[in-house]
């Protein structure tokens, strides 16, 4: 008799199953090669770039999905790195404008040549079309048009793109599982940096290595990353937080349960040194998401709530003392100022009511219509600022009233999306309940922060994120049929 004996495949055949070798690739590097020797006989960098062109074009049509998770993991650390100025006038090449472009017009190309089918338009879809349509006005109007337009491709346009890729790449849990796995390794990289940077009090994005925010005594107030900004930094890491605690139970040997431990004590640290009130509201809506929809991660979470209280409890004086503290109490304070930059916002909303300003005109009319009416200003504030630092006011004032109506209809779609799945009202056709939990928490993280802040106009790569879990989350979904009486399963257990 046979016995029929199942092996675990080579590491060539997962890599095949990643990328299926092809003659036709070792024929696209060739022709690559000899155009680079051509053109550039003796430049030996040149030629292997151009030998690369055709190799880099043909994985991308083979398989896209696998170069869109290599932006989405390399793009923080890139980004500061790979950057062509193309001279006045030429917007510069960028990791985010090349990649979001390539790879949609290559979705594009498979779709015509039926390689791939695309999702039906949901009204989010709709949204996004008619906000890009009301927002080429404010462009063509801008103060500088082609600052303008990069501005909106980057913060606006790339997100929806991710979107439009999220929903139409990752359609089945094979694929998804390694969106979950590399969202998790940028929110590590992410901390592991921010904590190298805390106590070194070196950064290896800026030119000189310092850091380019204030410090006290030998320890760094804030953290950068590779984003050069805490708020970014910590938005994009805290939704690690979902990750990592699920693995640390769901893990089956011990070893990694202790690896998910360490990784997570790195990422509560790192949320604390960002001394962000946005960062910290992220991390407790995660910590309570967790708590709601699994009964046994709650006795942990509050272990690890009373842990954090008394870390912060020892260190408050430590805190309070802190210039950057300081800083950000004071901002809290100045709420009569903020209302000044609320009214100053409304007198030039008044004199462009249809479609605003345009992009980049708002420090130039709001000194110009600064008002007080009656009140007083406490700081510096509301004084000649150049930017709203906040997404609505300045989507209101330089792109017109129907632009943020559209805007935040589309942000409560999201929510009533994610409101559906947790409580079973939809079924997602591709991914099962431990994806669902960690897109939905760290969906939850990125929104809470976002919202809170001016991070969903200003931050490409936090907008990024919160696009590309919404596209994975607003793939089709049926409704659980009634008549069978099997309701669809909701994240939350009952009793839970």
């Amino acid at each position: 008799m046979y016995r029929v004996v199942f092996q675990k495949p080579s590491l060539w055949r997962r890599l095949d199953g990643w990328l299926p070798f092809d003659p036709t690739l070792l024929i696209a590097a060739s022709i690559g090669l000899l155009l680079g020797l051509a053109f550039f006989a003796g430049e030996w960098i040149q030629i292997l770039v151009v030998a690369l062109i055709p190799f880099v074009l043909y994985a991308v049509v083979r398989n896209t999905m696998l170069v869109f998770l290599i932006w989405i993991g390399s793009t923080p650390i890139l980004t500061n790195f790979i950057r062509v100025d193309m001279g006045a006038g030429i917007p510069d090449i960028t990791i985010d404008r090349v990649a979001s472009l390539l790879l949609f017009m290559v979705l594009l190309f498979q779709v015509a040549v039926r390689m791939r089918n695309l999702h039906r338009m949901v009204p989010l879809d709709w949204l996004m079309l008619a906000i890009f349509v009301l927002l080429l006005p404010g462009v063509f109007r801008g103060f500088d048009p082609i600052t303008a337009a990069q501005q909106i491709f980057d913060q606006i346009l790339a997100p929806f793109i991710v979107f439009f890729l999220a929903k139409n790449l990752l359609t089945s849990q094979r694929e998804i599982r390694p969106l979950v796995w590399t969202l998790g390794v940028v929110t590590l990289y992410c901390a592991v940096l921010g904590f190298q940077e805390h106590y070194t009090e070196y950064s290896f994005f800026t030119a000189t290595g310092e850091l380019s925010w204030q410090q006290e005594g030998a320890l760094a107030d804030r953290i950068q990353g590779p984003f050069e900004s805490p708020q970014v930094l910590g938005t994009v890491m805290v939704g690690g937080i979902v990750f990592f605690f699920y693995q640390m139970f769901s893990a089956r040997r011990t070893l990694s349960r202790m690896a998910a431990f360490l990784i997570l004590v790195i990422h509560t640290f790192v949320t604390y040194w960002t001394y962000r009130r946005s960062v910290w509201m992220g991390y407790f809506a995660t910590l309570v998401f967790l708590g709601l929809v699994e009964k046994r991660f709650r006795r942990p979470l509050i272990l690890l709530i009373a842990l954090s209280t008394i870390v912060v409890a020892f260190n408050w004086q430590h805190i309070a003392d802190s210039s950057v503290f300081q800083e950000r109490l004071a901002n809290s304070r100045t709420v009569n100022d903020r209302y000044i930059v609320w009214l100053t916002a409304w007198e030039m909303a008044k004199r462009f009511p249809l479609f605003g300003t345009g992009f980049g005109w708002f420090g130039h009319y709001y000194t110009k219509y600064f008002t007080f009416h009656g009140n007083t200003v406490t700081t510096e504030f509301a004084h000649n600022i150049t930017s709203a630092h906040n997404s609505y006011i300045r989507m209101w004032v330089e792109g017109g009233p129907f632009l943020v109506i559209l805007y935040v209809i589309m942000l409560l779609l999201m929510v009533r999306r994610v409101v559906h799945l947790l409580t079973g009202q939809l079924i997602h056709p591709s991914i099962g309940r431990m994806e669902v939990m960690v897109f939905v928490g760290v969906f939850l993280t990125q929104y809470v922060q976002a919202l809170t802040t001016d991070q969903i106009f200003h931050a490409e790569y936090s907008a990024i994120l919160l696009f590309l879990l919404a596209g994975v989350l607003f793939q089709d979904c049926a409704r659980p049929a009634r008549r069978s009486g099997i309701p669809a399963q909701p994240l939350r257990k009952p009793g839970a």
